[in-house]
């Protein structure tokens, strides 16, 4: 934790502005909207429409038990042939805003996932855990290394994922300090009966959608003042549905954000943000063939609580032509973490957001 929180600082102290300049009077400013990561945090003028694009990678690696990291030779002690080295997560979702008043903005969010995962045997199979005890420990860890060695796979699913239908109500518009209300329901068009090459089920984790119908509530604060820009969102995901055609269900999720903004060029500003989130394990079990022999094939080894923190940029156009184009990035890391059961840590994430309204 302490070294994440050192390169954390490291890129604030980077970013931190040493002059300001104040946007030209009647151009759109670069902290009028919440930092990439942060989704239904502003709405739109009546009859206004906009178009954007979202990316968000994650990368993984390490297995975690609450906040302490395990090895293979914990892993096979508790019976896992295989356990998961790193994993990449891709999504690409199209952003689509229409505001039939100034009040109401509807939001339509189709996404595109990716998901690669490397595994590595742990030296459990083919050694009872009698077996074990009879050897040496240094035995033990040479056959272990050598099945690590001699057992290491990847394997990936991709496809369309699910479909998000939002509201958003703003109950202040054209004030300086907006209250924006959501409402979104996220639609099952994601897979969730993607298949190991010998017809069992992949990890739950590695499926395309939820399976189920979920809400999508939050709301959402913003304020600003000269040239600084502030907010906080409360969110969660709460499943509809107590189980999918493949007969699971992934947990609720709870979290809570907030962030700070300040301009440090008329088309350009910095923030930095934190997020709180909260998950429950999956409920339910696969319908058809499927493996025990990883952490992420395993129920219990899913959600948990968590504390991220980020930095980003936003950038917007103040003149000509492509005036309100707006680019966003934001670079994530986790600083906190009492994962559940057995999982793989989150090392970085960034998010990217490319939008405009017209």
């Amino acid at each position: 934790m302490e070294h994440k929180l050192s390169r954390l600082g490291l890129a604030v102290a980077f970013l931190a502005p040493t002059a300001a300049v104040v946007a030209h009077e009647g151009a759109p400013v670069p902290e009028s909207h919440a930092p990439a990561g942060v989704m239904a945090d502003h709405t739109h003028a009546k009859g206004e429409v906009m178009t954007g694009y979202r990316y968000l990678h994650s990368s993984y690696s390490g297995v975690f038990t609450g906040d302490q990291e395990v090895g293979a030779h914990e892993l096979a002690m508790e019976g896992y042939s295989m356990m998961p080295t790193g994993m990449t997560m891709d999504m690409v979702m199209l952003d689509i805003m229409y505001a039939p008043t100034d009040n109401l903005t509807l939001m339509l969010m189709p996404m595109y996932m990716s998901m690669d995962m490397d595994m590595a045997a742990t030296g459990a199979a083919g050694h009872d855990h009698g077996a074990m005890d009879s050897m040496s420990a240094m035995d033990a860890m040479d056959d272990m290394a050598h099945d690590m060695d001699m057992h290491t796979h990847s394997h990936g699913t991709s496809g369309w994922g699910d479909t998000v239908v939002s509201a958003l109500y703003n109950w202040t518009p054209g004030s300086n300090h907006q209250l924006i209300t959501t409402l979104g329901i996220s639609v099952p068009t994601g897979s969730v009966d993607e298949k190991n090459a010998d017809g069992t089920f992949v990890h739950y984790g590695m499926q395309l959608g939820s399976g189920t119908y979920d809400a999508l509530p939050s709301i959402t604060y913003t304020g600003y003042s000269g040239i600084v820009s502030w907010g906080a969102q409360l969110n969660a995901e709460i499943r509809l549905e107590d189980e999918n055609d493949s007969g699971f269900a992934f947990g609720d999720k709870t979290a809570a954000t907030a962030w700070g903004a300040v301009r440090v060029l008329d088309w350009m500003s910095v923030s930095a943000r934190l997020e709180w989130s909260d998950q429950d394990a999956i409920s339910g079990h696969y319908n058809g063939a499927h493996n025990h022999s990883s952490p992420s094939d395993i129920q219990a080894n899913y959600g948990g609580e968590y504390i991220d923190a980020g930095i980003g940029v936003n950038t917007v156009v103040t003149g000509g032509n492509f005036k309100g184009l707006r680019l966003g990035a934001e670079w994530v890391t986790r600083v906190d973490e009492d994962y559940n059961g057995y999982q793989l840590g989150l090392d970085d994430g960034v998010n990217v957001s490319l939008t405009y309204a017209f």
